[in-house]
C-alpha cells in the first residue's frame, strides 16, 4: 500500500516516491510489454517525472530506469494515474494488469482509497498525450523536457479523434498502442534510449515523399535533455482500416487451399460423379492458389516502391544513399558468421531435448556448418554494385496490414531487442526482401500444422508437403518477380542477376539462422521450420538463376494435380 497525504501526486515525492520505486518490479515482470523478464532487477528508480493536465484528465508521465543484476539498465516510459471509488473497482474489473498498486490519500476530513495505474487505459489521459503533440507542448522535468511536435496533418485529423472513442489495442507486446477513433493510432514506446526511433524518422521521410503505402505521420514526442540526444517517446499515424495483417490473410488462404487439397484427393466419388467433383475441387484449389500469387506480386510491388522512396537522394545524412564498401563487406560477414557459430552452437546443446524427426533435421544441419559459413562469407568474396539505403529492417507478413483490396507496411521501429544505432543503419534492400521470403516459408508450415490438426482423424490424409511447397515457391516468385520490375533498376538494386541471386541467397540463410537461434530459445518445438528452411537453402546453388530455380526446385516432390496448366515462369 502506498499512502501520501493530501494529494495522490504526492506519490511522485519523499517516502510515496520510495515506495512507489519498491512496486514497481513488481508490475513490470507482469507487463506484456517488459521486455527483460529474464534477466534480475537490481533496483528501479524514476529517473525523471514530468507532469501535464488536460481537461478532467490528469497523469504523471514517469520514466523508469531499471537496473540489473547482470549488470547494465534500461529505461522504461510510464504514464500514471489515480483512481478512486467507483472509477478505481472498475478498472480492477476491466483492466486488471494496468494496476500498479493500491494508494490512499489521507486528506484533512477522509482518506481516499484507490489505485494508481497506467494511464494509457484512461481516456482523458491518452487525448492529453495525443493533444501535446499537435500543441506542440513543452513540460518541464527534474532532468528534461517532453516535447511535442505535428506534421501538417494534424490539425485535418485531430478534432475528429478527439470527439471519437478511445481503445487500447490488444495483441501489441514491446510497446502499446492506442486507437482514437478510425481516425488515429498513438504508439507508446515503452522501452526508450537516446536517439530518434527509426518509426518516427522514417515515418517523417515517407510522409514527406508522399509514400502512400504506410501510415502518414501525424505526430510526436520526446523527451530532451541537455547534452543527450533526444529520446522518442510516442508518436501518432493516421489509422488505417483494415482485415488484420497479411501473416492472418496468407495462413487463411493457405488453409483454404490445403483445405481444397484434402477435399480433393481424400473425398472422392465413384465413376462419372468422381470426375466431376475433382474436376470442381481441382479448380477451387487452383483458384485460391493464384489468387494469392497475386497478392504475392502486389506486395512485392509495394515493397519496390517502398524502397524507392527510401531510396531516393537526399541531402540528409542519415537517408543518403552509400555504396556497399569492401570494409562494410567484411564487417557484415563477421557479424553473420558469429552469429552463425552462436546459434550452431546453441543448437548442438540442445540436441537431445529435440523430438526425433527435428534431431534428423539438426544433424543435419550441423553437418553443413562450413558450407553454412563459406557460404555467408560471399557476400565479402564479390563485389557489390547494390547502394545500401535505410529499410524497413524487420520486414515480415506481420508488419504489413491488409486493407481487403491492398497492402500497407507498418512499424518501421525495427528489431527491438537490437541497439538503437543497428536499427537506424542502412543496409542493402535484400535483407528486407530476405525476411518477407523467410516469412512466407514460415507462413507455409504453420498452415500445414494447422490442417493436419483440424483433421487428426482423416484416414488417407494426402502428402500435402509436396502442395505446400508448389504454394511457396510460387508466392516466392511472384513477390521477387514482381519486385525487380518495380525496383530493378534503382541504385541500390544488384546490377546483375546473379549478384542479386548471390545476396538474396546470403540474407535468407543469415535470417533462417537468425530464427533458429529464436526459436531454440523461445519456441523449441517450432525449430524444425528454420532447420528445413537452412536445409533448402544449403542445398541451392546461391547465384543460380532466381527464375529457372524457382521453376526446378524439388521437381519431382511438385503434386501432379488436375489444375489447369500455366506457365509460371513467363506469366
Amino acid at each position: 500500500m502506498i499512502t501520501v497525504r493530501d494529494n495522490w501526486k504526492a506519490v511522485f515525492d519523499g517516502a510515496g516516491r520510495a515506495k512507489l520505486e519498491e512496486r514497481l518490479p513488481a508490475y513490470l515482470l507482469a507487463a506484456r510489454w517488459y521486455g527483460a523478464k529474464a534477466k534480475t532487477i537490481r533496483s528501479t528508480r524514476l529517473a525523471d517525472v514530468l507532469q501535464q493536465s488536460d481537461g478532467d484528465g490528469s497523469m504523471v508521465l514517469g520514466l523508469v530506469e531499471v537496473a540489473y543484476g547482470e549488470g547494465g539498465a534500461d529505461t522504461y516510459t510510464l504514464p500514471m494515474t489515480a483512481a478512486f471509488g467507483a472509477e478505481a473497482d472498475r478498472i480492477a474489473q476491466e483492466h486488471p494488469q494496468a494496476i500498479i498498486g493500491p494508494l490512499t490519500v489521507i486528506e484533512p476530513q477522509t482518506e481516499l482509497h484507490g489505485i494508481l495505474y497506467d494511464a494509457v487505459w484512461n481516456r482523458e489521459c491518452a487525448y492529453s498525450l495525443l493533444t501535446s503533440m499537435g500543441r506542440r507542448a513543452e513540460f518541464r522535468g527534474s532532468s528534461g523536457t517532453l516535447v511535442g511536435s505535428a506534421t501538417e496533418l494534424f490539425d485535418d485529423t485531430a478534432l475528429s479523434a478527439c470527439a471519437a472513442s478511445s481503445s487500447v489495442l490488444k495483441g501489441e507486446q514491446s510497446n502499446t498502442s492506442v486507437k482514437f477513433g478510425d481516425s488515429l493510432i498513438m504508439k507508446l514506446y515503452r522501452r526508450v534510449e537516446p536517439g530518434i526511433n527509426p518509426e518516427l524518422e522514417v515515418g517523417r521521410t515517407l510522409t514527406a515523399r508522399h509514400f502512400l503505402h504506410s501510415p502518414a505521420l501525424v505526430g510526436a514526442l520526446e523527451y530532451v535533455q541537455e547534452g543527450a540526444e533526444p529520446m522518442t517517446l510516442a508518436l501518432t499515424q493516421r489509422f488505417v482500416a483494415n482485415h488484420g495483417n497479411a501473416w492472418d490473410y496468407t495462413v487463411t488462404q493457405l488453409s483454404h487451399y490445403l483445405d481444397g487439397v484434402v477435399a480433393h484427393k481424400g473425398r472422392e466419388r465413384p465413376g462419372a460423379e468422381k470426375a466431376k467433383q475433382q474436376e470442381t475441387q481441382a479448380s477451387e484449389t487452383s483458384d485460391v492458389l493464384f489468387r494469392y500469387r497475386d497478392a504475392a506480386s502486389l506486395l512485392g510491388r509495394r515493397t519496390g516502391e517502398l524502397h524507392l522512396a527510401l531510396g531516393q537522394p537526399s541531402d540528409a545524412v542519415d537517408f543518403a544513399p552509400e555504396i556497399c564498401s569492401s570494409r562494410y563487406a567484411e564487417s557484415r560477414v563477421r557479424a553473420m558468421q558469429e552469429a552463425a557459430t552462436r546459434a550452431l552452437a546453441l543448437l548442438r546443446r540442445r540436441l537431445s531435448s529435440l523430438s526425433d524427426n527435428d534431431r534428423q533435421l539438426a544433424t543435419a544441419v550441423l553437418k553443413q556448418e562450413s558450407i553454412l559459413l563459406d557460404r555467408l562469407g560471399a557476400l565479402a568474396r564479390h563485389p557489390v554494385t547494390a547502394q545500401r539505403i535505410r529499410c524497413h529492417g524487420d520486414y515480415h507478413l506481420g508488419q504489413v496490414l491488409y486493407t481487403g483490396k491492398d497492402f500497407v507496411i507498418i512499424d518501421f521501429e525495427g528489431e527491438p531487442a537490437k541497439p538503437l544505432a543497428e536499427r537506424r543503419a542502412k543496409l542493402l534492400p535484400l535483407a528486407d526482401l530476405a525476411g518477407m521470403i523467410r516469412s512466407f516459408h514460415y507462413a507455409a508450415h504453420v498452415a500445414l500444422r494447422s490442417v493436419q490438426s483440424r483433421h487428426p482423424a482423416e484416414p488417407a490424409l494426402p502428402d500435402l508437403v509436396p502442395w505446400v511447397e508448389q504454394w511457396y515457391h510460387s508466392a516466392r516468385k511472384a513477390f521477387l518477380r514482381s519486385y525487380r520490375t518495380v525496383a530493378g533498376e534503382a541504385n541500390f538494386s544488384p546490377r546483375s542477376r546473379q549478384e542479386f541471386n548471390l545476396l538474396l541467397h546470403v540474407y535468407l540463410l543469415d535470417k533462417a539462422l537468425y530464427e533458429l537461434a529464436y526459436e531454440l530459445n523461445n519456441r523449441p518445438d517450432w525449430v524444425g521450420l528454420p532447420l528445413s528452411g537452412i536445409l533448402e537453402l544449403t542445398a541451392t546453388a546461391p547465384a543460380g538463376d532466381e527464375a529457372d530455380h524457382e521453376g526446378t526446385v524439388n521437381k519431382d516432390a511438385r503434386p501432379h494435380s488436375a489444375e489447369p496448366a500455366r506457365d509460371e515462369v513467363n506469366q
